[in-house]
């Protein structure tokens, strides 16, 4: 049967995901996913020997992009853009990606220290990179993996809600001191380099309605006719895609799909079956 599903969401052990770049692809083979975009944090990989390799697909390249936003209260968000179909080798995206990535260590042992006041010990960073050495990332997701899996939460966003994430109870979180480009150098880069800009998972960032529509309205003046956002997005609901789907039509945005898949719970999954027609404008933008 042909692949016939699209996924421009995913993540490999590159970043934070528990899967190495060809075994996702063969993953994705094995879901009939037959357009697929791998979208490590601020890390893009050179796709051509993986297209070789995996002809049933057809691979796209991209990154997962962290910037910030500064909403109409002046206070800045965390915001992930995802870039599609670029040039890797483009001096604005490198610089973007260089800047992006320095030295963690101090914010990932500042949430260590927080987590052993709570009884876990977890060791430091650089143990986790000695249990980790293929990752380029370390990062609150590969925390909450760990925290999943020595039975101290059920699930990855139990982690979140409870221990590390920005909300919920915050027992151990620690405000990220990293400082990302913003949202403008971020989508300018994407632009230059030839790619598309998708907003991604709007709900993550937890802004109210009238904020949602103004920095959707300041994506779209940024992106303009390659600007996407994700309307089909494993997490959220029937009613939540819909909504998705109105807010893109609204601002005239390419409807994007994504699993944003990490292979961390059973629940993180690579078999949503997402259509490829339901991304035909955005693939189309892309030359496809």
């Amino acid at each position: 049967m042909e692949n016939s599903y699209i996924d421009l969401h995913t993540h490999t052990t590159k970043s934070d995901g528990v899967c190495t770049p060809e075994q996702l692809c063969a993953k994705a083979e094995q879901a009939q996913i037959g357009v697929l975009a791998i979208t490590d944090h601020n890390y893009t990989e050179d796709i051509d020997g993986l297209q070789a390799r995996h002809p049933a697909i057809r691979l796209i390249q991209g990154a997962e992009i962290s910037c910030l936003y500064t909403t109409s209260q002046k206070a800045e968000v965390e915001i992930h853009v995802v870039a599609l179909g670029f040039d890797r080798c483009s001096p604005r995206i490198q610089e973007v990606l260089f800047h992006n990535k320095p030295d963690r260590a101090p914010y990932i042992n500042a949430i260590l220290d927080r987590l052993r006041l709570c009884g876990i010990d977890l060791g430091s960073y650089e143990d986790l990179r000695r249990l980790y050495p293929d990752k380029r990332h370390i990062g609150r997701m590969v925390i909450a993996g760990i925290l999943k899996e020595r039975h101290y939460v059920e699930t990855v966003d139990q982690a979140f809600d409870v221990y590390i994430g920005q909300y919920g109870q915050r027992k151990a979180f620690v405000p990220n001191p990293l400082r990302y480009v913003s949202m403008e150098e971020a989508v300018g880069a994407i632009l230059a380099a030839g790619g598309a800009a998708v907003l991604a998972h709007l709900y993550y960032y937890r802004l109210d309605e009238t904020e949602n529509e103004r920095l959707l309205k300041q994506f779209k003046e940024l992106a303009g006719s390659r600007g996407a956002m994700e309307v089909l997005y494993r997490q959220y609901d029937d009613n939540q895609r819909q909504t998705l789907k109105q807010l893109a039509d609204r601002y005239d945005l390419m409807y994007s799909a994504a699993s944003d898949y990490h292979g961390q719970s059973e629940q993180d999954s690579l078999l949503n079956h997402f259509p490829q027609d339901s991304c035909t404008r955005l693939l189309e933008c892309l030359g496809l």
